[in-house]
């Protein structure tokens, strides 16, 4: 059965009323004391985002629009709007809030997407704690409209949180939902769980 995540509709915002979701499952790779987990949260207009990792070393030297990000510390949100179409974005962001974004189906058929203001578009805030570090982020419906004219937020999508970090001193691979490949494969849609709206 497919893990779910209640989608809060809020008018803003609040991390501390919003669900959080550990990254428990490890893939291919043992237990390792790095941690994450993820909250997302929905004002109508936008789909909030909120990941945050327990991880030393960080790695992080990747500033480019091209660059890989996951060979740095990284966070990433995969999320496939329709129920019906197998195309999905894969946001993954590192520590100093370098965005490497695709959309497609099948990873052969993948197109890396590079915003013009990407920054306006979906405000990244990365953050450092005491522990590690994270980012906050959204998603507008206008960005979604660009590829579905008729989009909105509501029902269900599906979706899987992702931690990883290809160059990084301690390897991992963290996601929410289970991950069902012998090797290491992020970009398995039949591997997303559910996000659900409130009504």
């Amino acid at each position: 059965m497919k893990p779910v995540y209640s989608v809060k509709m809020l008018e803003r915002p609040d991390w501390d009323a919003v669900p959080v979701v550990e990254l428990k499952h490890t893939g291919w790779l043992e237990a390792c004391p790095i941690e994450a987990k993820a909250q997302v949260c929905c004002d109508g207009e936008n789909l909030w985002v909120r990941m945050e990792a327990v991880e030393a070393p960080i790695r992080a030297t990747l500033t480019g629009k091209l660059d890989a990000v996951c060979t740095d510390s990284c966070l990433e949100f995969f999320l496939a709007p329709w129920s019906e179409d197998a195309r999905y974005f894969n946001f993954e962001f590192n520590p100093l809030g370098a965005l490497y974004l695709g959309f497609g189906g099948e990873r052969a058929t993948r197109v890396r997407q590079v915003v013009k203001d990407a920054e306006k578009s979906f405000a990244p805030k990365p953050f450092f704690t005491a522990e590690g570090w994270g980012i906050e982020y959204r998603i507008p419906v206008s960005f979604l409209q660009v590829y579905d004219p008729g989009f909105h937020f509501g029902g269900e999508m599906h979706c899987n949180f992702y931690k990883c970090g290809d160059l990084t001193e301690v390897p991992h691979y963290l996601a929410w939902a289970p991950l069902s490949y012998a090797t290491p494969d992020y970009h398995r849609r039949q591997d997303f769980g559910v996000l659900r709206f409130e009504e």
